[in-house]
């Protein structure tokens, strides 16, 4: 194989496994069924998916400092429309009773709304925290999943990202030995 070529899979590598659904779990395997050295693979392969998972943990933290920036300043500036509401607000709940508690029903609705990866991913934070999460949900689900997930479950970008990298490390290794010494099927 000429150098070139060389280089050329590895870069083909490094964007399939950038790519959401495909990741490592595509790029590590097929790597190594074409005839790439397996240790450079792992590096690229894993490279390919931190650094998309990486971006989208900013993303996602970007995105939740402006949502708190913007109702940090609805806060401090009501504006009147939201004033004469709450007035009338107040004054018609001073006149009424309290209501009852939403009923269980409720809530059973709302939970079938939920998706079963959410679901399953929520359970798995609640049992094991964040390592458990990042490490588990990477292999069972996808690695932008469970890391779009950790940050929304209230994770810190920091930890989420530390977490995701050693997580992705340990499968991104454990794929490509398997892979390279002949084991058909993980799944």
């Amino acid at each position: 194989m000429r150098s070139i070529d060389y280089i050329l899979y590895l870069i083909i590598a490094f964007l399939v496994a950038a790519i959401p659904l495909l990741e490592y779990m595509t790029a590590i395997p097929l790597g190594i069924v074409v005839g790439l050295p397996t240790i450079p693979i792992i590096i690229v392969g894993f490279l390919g998916n931190l650094t998309t998972v990486l971006l989208l943990i900013l993303l996602v933290d970007k995105i939740r400092n402006i949502n708190y920036n913007r109702q940090k300043q609805k806060e401090l500036v009501p504006n009147a429309v939201e004033d004469e509401m709450m007035e009338t607000e107040q004054a018609e709940s001073h006149d009424k009773t309290t209501e009852a508690p939403a009923s269980a029903a409720d809530s059973d609705e709302d939970d079938t709304f939920i998706s079963k990866r959410r679901q399953k991913a929520r359970k798995i934070w609640d049992k094991y925290g964040l390592p458990g999460l990042t490490i588990i949900g990477t292999g069972i689900l996808s690695s932008h999943i469970t890391a779009l997930m950790a940050c929304t479950f209230g994770g810190n970008r920091a930890y989420v990202s530390i977490w995701m990298t050693i997580s992705l490390a340990i499968w991104s290794v454990a794929l490509g030995i398997a892979v390279h010494f002949g084991m058909d099927a993980l799944f």
